[in-house]
């Protein structure tokens, strides 16, 4: 037995900084005392425990152990921070989690096993070792295997598995129960404490490093790393749900056949997004707490009821410096909260590590909310999924609910009950009825493959993909893409024949028919098998000019194909609006010198429609110097008005200074007298995309990522409140959007949006307000903490006339092409 005192650091230690000030923080444990520690929780005596991972890509020459420890934290003088540890055990690769059971057991995940262990005999230390469940598969990643632990008070022991390479695996339980897959993304199952009766709880994730159960019986988990489709989940996990990543359409998130809040039929939404690389979560208070290991932070969650389900905004709790790597939590009796701290931005394990104690201060006032009870609609939720007296009317009729958890309690009901089986698939005269018997029927070959013949799922996606309603033929197309189904590509290819085919169904038809035929997609956000199709259809002149034209928007800005002379070619010779639009943004997006030479020709070709004309010399505000002449031509009296007044405003935009007639900002209701009703959308879509708008703002597609994707404002906001977004940007800031404020070593002060993944690398990139990105040496940084103003820049009403602001407004609230 290893038992030892710990000893005050000889070093100081920079604190991370509580901004509550009814918190304080202080140092329990340091290198070299505790190092690269993981997983931590409070045992039944109130002493602390703390898994040491030496074997996370140990570098060569590690002079560590070969496996992973862990150690019991115990209090020696009743102060309540613990100071003498133990070595507890130590066994293990890639140890991520350990949560206490019943009768002194513990369970521990590491990547490719969950074990219990426990101290039979009084001397603590572990002497009895049992493991509960298997990982069997060929993946070796420390991180994306076996992770979270949590129990509920009926007896299960939940555990996650992340998205393991989308490789194939079995998870084998001690009773030879077991749960398989190939590529579908992160899981949580569940199983006895002793191993048995293991069963998936639900998919759709990436990495859900933490999981906890709240006070009132709920379980939420935290997805790390959403690779190119931030930001990272904040998820409440009901039974049987999908949250929409899936590794086999690649790891970047962005596959149309991905979802990441809710987008798709058969997904759930997220709670809320977290700061980047969560590791963990409690249920603390009236709260949930979250670890953000890149963001180098502690957030808080306050739930907010979202029908039978619930939303949440960030708060940022502790902030710390880049040596600040916040991992696990546990919460002790006292209502103190103890946080594991890797230390270090490096991934291989490193020797350094912390232990820090979040408590109270004396002169706080004791806290008087507790974490919500269930709601009604909760209530009403678990009745209609668990109860036995449900009858299979009432599950269907749960279905045609608005609320996505209600309808999802419906479908566990009808599977877990068996009563999909009895479900007459031709009296479903509902889509959303017919939407869930495909997705119920999905779930259970995911659950229990040998549960539904090959036949039967044929036949049912078959079914699914004659349906008129898009949302069925969708299901039906997702699960024939998932599985393979290469003889469903005749009928997938059928559906692109429908008279009013969706952006969506038409994006998740050409992904369905590249993945088909390729058998994989790429792993980044660029899918050369899709990008080929696209340019197929978008070449073709045999090919519906709607089709043509999604095809065009769904290319990336990067492609170089087609050229800018086969875009403008197309232009021209169909002489359609929506082609035009698609054609002229991808000009813009893409910036080249031949990209603005075209649209100086078809600004200036007077057999082109006048609409997409004047989106031409809109585009070439961003490079008027070399146009002059164009625009001064296209501005003159005996030009249609709707080009001589774009050609205007490109003109004037950079010269003329608005600011000396416009109200002061305060002034809504004048404001709004100014700006009034009305305004030309395709005008103002040209103002977004020639103004400072465009530099933080995407639409459609088109655009940066910087700020919030502004398609989804229209026909959700009013002109109002769009208004006053506009002239108080910082009023209301979304969580993934809040500036940073950087203090450098030498006293410079930076301010911008963080554009780092993880915080892995050697300097802070951020981008600033001007939409240029710079970046910070992490050598460099004296502090850094979030701001409450708005990235977005004040002022912004007087780059523009109150016409142009007009147009701009009646862009974002209606809904145009």
């Amino acid at each position: 037995m290893l038992l030892l005192c710990v000893a005050q650091p000889v070093f100081a230690i920079k604190p991370p900084q509580v901004l509550d000030p009814d918190w304080q923080i202080e140092l329990v444990l340091s290198e070299p005392e505790i190092v690269t520690p993981t997983g931590c929780c409070i045992d039944h005596d109130g002493n602390l425990m703390v898994v040491e991972c030496h074997t996370h890509f140990p570098p060569e020459g590690y002079a560590g152990p070969k496996t992973d420890r862990i150690y019991r934290i115990e209090d020696s003088d009743g102060d309540g921070i613990p100071d003498r540890k133990r070595l507890f055990y130590e066994q293990g690769q890639a140890t991520m989690a350990i949560a206490p059971l019943e009768d002194g057991w513990f369970a521990v995940a590491t990547r490719s096993e969950l074990v219990r262990i426990r101290d039979s005999d009084g001397d603590h230390v572990a002497d009895q070792r049992e493991v509960l469940l298997s990982l069997k598969t060929t993946a070796t990643y420390p991180h994306n295997g076996l992770s979270g632990l949590t129990m509920d008070a009926a007896g299960w022991l939940y555990v996650g598995q992340g998205e393991n390479l989308g490789e194939p695996y079995e998870l084998i339980a001690v009773d030879g129960s077991k749960q398989v897959g190939d590529g579908e993304g992160g899981n949580i199952f569940r199983c006895t404490f002793d191993g048995h009766d293991l069963q998936r709880v639900a998919t759709g994730f990436w990495n859900p490093f933490g999981i906890t159960i709240d006070p009132s019986g709920r379980l939420w988990t935290v997805g790390n790393d959403p690779d190119a489709m931030p930001p990272c989940r904040l998820i409440h996990v009901v039974r049987g749900a999908d949250y929409g990543f899936q590794f086999r359409f690649g790891r970047a998130g962005t596959h149309p056949l991905q979802a990441w809040n809710g987008e798709l039929p058969g997904t759930l939404p997220m709670a809320a997004g977290t700061g980047e690389a969560p590791c963990d979560l409690i249920a603390h208070g009236d709260r949930l707490w979250v670890t953000s290991w890149g963001d180098n932070r502690i957030e808080r969650y306050r739930p907010q009821s979202r029908g039978a389900s619930w939303s949440s905004e960030a708060e940022v709790f502790v902030q710390g410096d880049a040596s600040f790597r916040p991992v696990a939590m546990a919460a002790a009796a006292d209502g103190s909260v103890f946080v594991t701290d890797w230390a270090d931005r490096s991934y291989p394990v490193h020797g350094k590590g912390r232990v820090w104690r979040l408590s109270r201060k004396a002169s706080a006032s004791a806290p008087t909310e507790s974490f919500p009870v269930l709601t009604a609609a909760e209530i009403e939720t678990n009745r209609i999924q668990n109860a036995a007296e449900t009858t299979l009317d009432e599950r269907l009729k749960a279905l045609e609910s608005d609320d996505v958890f209600l309808r999802q309690a419906a479908l566990v009901g009808l599977v877990e009950s068996n009563q999909l089986a009895a479900i007459d698939q031709g009296a479903l005269r509902s889509p959303r009825q017919r939407e869930a018997l495909l997705t119920g029927w999905r779930w259970q070959e995911l659950t229990a493959p040998g549960s539904i013949s090959p036949q039967q799922r044929d036949a049912l996606i078959a079914w699914g993909l004659t349906d008129i309603d898009p949302d069925v033929a969708f299901t039906a197309l997702r699960w024939a893409t998932e599985q393979r189904c290469k003889d469903h590509l005749p009928a997938i290819r059928k559906l692109l024949e429908r008279d009013s085919l969706s952006p969506r169904l038409f994006s998740a038809v050409v992904a369905s028919i590249a993945y088909l035929e390729n058998g994989s997609a790429a792993r980044g956000v660029r899918d050369p098998a899709r990008e080929k199709l696209l340019l197929e259809f978008a070449a073709n002149p045999t090919t519906a000019l709607g089709l043509r034209a999604m095809a065009i928007e769904m290319l990336p800005s990067e492609s170089k194909l087609p050229t800018a002379e086969q875009l403008a070619k197309w232009i021209v010779q169909a002489n359609d609006r929506s082609l035009g639009v698609q054609g002229v943004r991808m000009l813009v997006a893409r910036g080249g010198d031949d990209d603005f030479a075209q649209l100086a020709i078809l600004a200036s070709t007077e057999s082109v429609d006048l609409q997409t004309r004047a989106d031409a010399i809109a585009g070439l505000a961003r490079n008027a110097g070399p146009h002059g002449m164009v625009l001064n031509q296209m501005a003159l009296p005996r030009q249609p008005d709707v080009i001589r007044r774009e050609a205007e405003r490109v003109l004037k935009q950079t010269r003329q200074d608005h600011s000396a007639a416009l109200p002061h900002r305060e002034d809504l209701d004048r404001w709004n007298d100014l700006v009034g009703s009305g305004g030309d959308p395709e005008s103002g879509r040209r103002v977004f995309f020639r103004t400072t708008c465009v530099n933080c703002h995407s639409h459609r597609g088109r655009g940066a990522s910087t700020g919030p994707d502004l398609t989804s404002l229209s026909g959700h906001m009013t002109r109002r409140r769009v208004l006053e977004s506009i002239l108080h940007p910082s009023k209301e800031v979304g969580p993934l959007y809040v500036p940073w404020r950087v203090v450098t070593i030498d006293g410079q002060v930076l301010t911008g949006l963080k554009l780092d993944k993880a915080g892995v690398g050697n300097s802070l990139r951020l981008q600033g307000a001007d939409g240029l990105i710079f970046e910070v040496p992490l050598a460099d940084i004296e502090s850094q903490l979030p701001v409450a103003q708005s990235i977005m820049p004040t002022g912004l009403e007087g780059t523009m006339s109150i016409e142009e602001l007009r147009d701009l407004i009646a862009f974002l609230v209606h809904p145009t092409p």
